[in-house]
């Protein structure tokens, strides 16, 4: 007898022992995969997917720790037939539930706004108001108005100083035309402008690396200078090397104090952005003022970036771009640049 009760004891302790660890192991299956990455990315969920497919796609994603106990959650909360097609935002930092909550109940369907490379701030901000109808007085109202200067302005662009030290150099009197990184974001109905540009902002921020930081300091140039450069850079050149090429042109002038006297920068400033007046009396006509505009024209990629800090040495003073095949022409003199004018355009 004392037998069958030790037996009846110790079976009966498995199981309670087996329940507490299922119910642990549950548990601890419900948690986010990794807390510490925030980063977001798009999870698609196609018209007629099933639960089971669904939940073994959030799995290969690394999204969920466990397919089979994301299922039985969607089960249990009666959730199973509730998903909803649809782009949206997930990350790795999210718990099974906040994942299941998002993708049943359908608000949170993204939407896709790609910032191209040489984009103005007026770009962004007309593509911005079709994705999400975001206004153009809202974005505009953080990010400044493209060209203006707010010195004698009350209603300055927002100063993200300090959360984006790279911001640190750039004054508070001009927009932040050249820091909206050119890349694709997704974004959900809850994003608003602020949201927004900071993801853009947050984005520069790990394209900057340390090294490239390390290097404007010291060559005694500031953040702000070289945005500056890499944008003009980016509205007059393709490719790695011409751009690297054209930076050094552009070095060159202002070492000698010589007008760099690029069209891309009067057009900025002009209100229709495509006819040229070389005589506009704007702090962006770099014809008639020497040195660098007020600021950026437009939000230049990283190889631009990169152009800017480390240009090619040589001895022009002069480029152009091919008419014929878009190559880019150089000349030491103003004498063989009319001649490469008479015979490339």
């Amino acid at each position: 007898m004392k037998k069958i009760l030790l037996y009846i004891t110790i079976f009966a302790f498995l199981i309670l022992a087996a329940g507490i660890f299922t119910l642990g192991y549950y548990s601890f299956s419900l948690n986010a995969v990794n807390i510490n990455n925030d980063e977001q990315r798009i999870f698609t969920i196609s018209e007629g997917e099933v639960a089971k497919e669904i939940s073994s796609s959030l799995k290969k994603e690394n999204l969920i720790q466990n397919d089979l106990v994301f299922l039985l959650k969607l089960y249990l909360d009666k959730k199973q037939n509730e998903i909803q097609a649809g782009d949206y935002l997930l990350a790795s930092n999210m718990t099974t539930e906040q994942i299941i909550e998002i993708i049943t109940n359908g608000k949170s369907s993204a939407k896709k706004l790609t910032i191209i490379e040489g984009w103005t701030l007026k770009d962004v901000a007309e593509e911005l108001n079709q994705i999400n109808k975001t206004t153009k007085k809202e974005f505009y109202d953080i990010v400044g108005i493209p060209a203006v200067n707010y010195s004698n302005k009350t209603d300055k662009p927002k100063n993200f100083t300090n959360e984006f030290s790279f911001l640190a150099d750039k004054p508070n009197t001009i927009s932040l035309e050249g820091y909206l990184y050119p890349d694709t974001y997704y974004l959900t109905s809850s994003d608003d402008a602020s949201s927004v540009i900071k993801k853009a902002l947050k984005n520069f921020d790990k394209k900057l690396t340390q090294d490239l930081r390390d290097q404007i300091k010291k060559q005694n140039k500031t953040i702000f200078e070289i945005v500056t450069i890499a944008s003009i850079i980016e509205k007059e050149v393709k490719g790695t090397n011409d751009r690297k090429m054209v930076s050094g042109v552009l070095q060159n002038r202002m070492r000698i104090g010589m007008a760099l006297q690029v069209d891309a920068t009067t057009l900025y400033a002009q209100a229709d952005g495509t006819k040229i007046d070389n005589k506009t009396n704007s702090p962006y006509n770099t014809y008639l003022n020497r040195g660098l505009p007020l600021g950026p024209i437009c939000n230049p990629s990283i190889d631009s970036i990169i152009a800017a800090i480390y240009p090619t040495a040589n001895n022009y003073f002069f480029y152009l771009s091919s008419k014929e095949d878009g190559k880019t022409i150089f000349s030491k003199t103003f004498e063989e640049h009319k001649r490469a004018i008479q015979q490339h355009l």
